[in-house]
Order: C-alpha cells, then structure tokens, then sequence
C-alpha cells in the first residue's frame, strides 16, 4: 500500500448537512472556493436550509435588505 491509498479524499466543502456543527458549517462556508466570476456552488440539505433562513431573518429587519448591507450591520468591530 502506498502513501496515496491510505488518505482519505478531503470532505467536499460545498455541502452543508444538517449533522454537523455550526462552527463546522462557518469553516466550510469560509473554505468555498470561487470561479473567476465570483461564484461557489453550495449543497444544502433541508434542515440546513431551514437554519439559514431562520437565521437570516433574525438577522435582517428588512427582508428587503441587501446582504451586504445586513452583513456590515452584524458582522463584529475590528
């Protein structure tokens, strides 16, 4: 057996599942890797999804809010 075969492939960091921790879901959020355009592809399970959007709402007064926006008003001091 050799060095390569008894690595395990490293997890997919584009797939949030509802098992895991949440600070385990902010690292894979922080490990997505972008296109040159800017964009991720993200797999979401249902209770995920669910969190998000729950948490989402907390978050934002407006649903009308841009994430930017939202972001500058939660994220914490430098």
């Amino acid at each position: 057996m050799t060095d390569g075969d008894s690595k395990l492939a490293p997890p997919i960091s584009g797939y949030l599942c509802e098992q895991m921790s949440v600070g385990r879901m902010v690292e894979a959020l922080e490990q997505l890797h972008f296109n040159k355009r800017d964009e991720a592809r993200l797999v979401v399970d249902p209770g995920v999804a669910n969190f998000l959007a729950r948490a989402s709402r907390a978050a934002a007064v407006d649903p009308n809010a841009k994430v930017r926006h939202v972001w500058r008003s939660i994220r914490p001091p430098r």
